[in-house]
């Protein structure tokens, strides 16, 4: 399946989320141009429409990083049960201007506690006001950290991954280059509705946050686009995806391409599901069943 009109219909509870969404007249998460603005947008819509699920925690604890543009936050969650099996890095998603570690922390509980991780999400600094590079240097910097603590998170020895969700995905899948030509070992990148061609973005708020004046410049910088990097040797990826997702066929563009490189895939795809799954969880059984299928993919990469 590799077009929208072979799929079956977008998932009913996400579809009448979106008619709410319609009927509200709450502009578009971007619409404006204006982080702060935004971010206010994004967590009154995630209120009204997708609360966080009722997830049991286990240990959480948020500290303070070095990183290259200052202190970065960072927070990590434990799984409820049981010694973790590792360490996922997770970049939260929300198009590199709204999403913080709040937004996102079920999020994390959910991949702890059922892939039995520790997980420690990194709260990277956000556009317009910090534009590119400097939230993936902040995600390049938590990885290179957990590298050399995972005695502190999941666990010294242990295995280590890294993760996210659209934005944050892309973050991960920069991550994952960073760490082959560095030499770090991971185990697994996991790959959420990823960004990873930017020439493709279409949504002008967002290219002018992200990049400012710089996007034809710097769109095809395997920083911003992991999609024109060189992929060999890289960790083994689990990718998910649904086809009513604006990124989707970006997702099978970078599938191919990783497959032609020779890196061991996992194509995760959820025929009725859209982007942003993975925070839908509360309102659908069916976003629910394929998030827990891409933990169950992550845990056993980890073992």
């Amino acid at each position: 399946m590799d077009t929208l009109t072979q799929a079956p219909p977008l998932d009913a509870a996400v579809a009448e989320m979106e008619r709410r969404w319609r009927d509200s007249g709450i502009p578009g998460l971007y619409a404006g141009g204006n982080g702060p603005v935004s971010r206010e947008r994004a967590r009154n819509i995630r209120s009204l429409l997708y609360p966080k699920p009722d997830l049991p925690k286990g240990r959480i604890e948020r500290s303070t990083i070095v990183g290259p543009n200052g202190p970065i936050t960072v927070e990590t969650v434990w799984p409820v049960a049981g010694e973790p099996l590792g360490t996922l890095v997770y970049c939260h998603g929300g198009g590199w201007i709204i999403g913080d570690i709040d937004s996102h922390q079920a999020h994390a509980i959910r991949i702890a506690n059922r892939a039995r991780v520790a997980v420690l999400s990194v709260d990277y600094r956000l556009a317009p006001e910090h534009p590119f590079p400097q939230g993936v240097d902040d995600a390049l910097a938590a990885v290179a950290w957990a590298a050399s603590n995972l005695d502190r998170l999941g666990g010294a020895g242990k295995p280590l991954a890294v993760g996210g969700d659209s934005a944050g995905g892309n973050f991960a899948a920069v991550a994952a280059i960073a760490c082959r030509d560095q030499g770090i070992a991971l185990a697994a990148q996991l790959l959420i509705y990823p960004a990873t061609d930017m020439t493709g973005i279409g949504d002008p708020d967002i290219r002018r946050a992200y990049f400012g004046d710089h996007f034809e410049r710097d769109c095809r910088n395997p920083k911003a686009s992991p999609r024109f990097a060189r992929l060999d040797g890289i960790a083994p990826a689990i990718l998910g995806v649904g086809p009513h997702d604006f990124l989707y066929r970006d997702n099978l563009a970078y599938a191919g391409a990783l497959r032609a490189a020779g890196v061991p895939l996992t194509w995760r795809e959820f025929p009725t599901l859209n982007h942003g799954f993975f925070s839908y969880t509360a309102i659908s059984p069916a976003c629910a069943a394929a998030a827990d299928q891409l933990c169950d993919d992550l845990r056993e990469a980890m073992v």
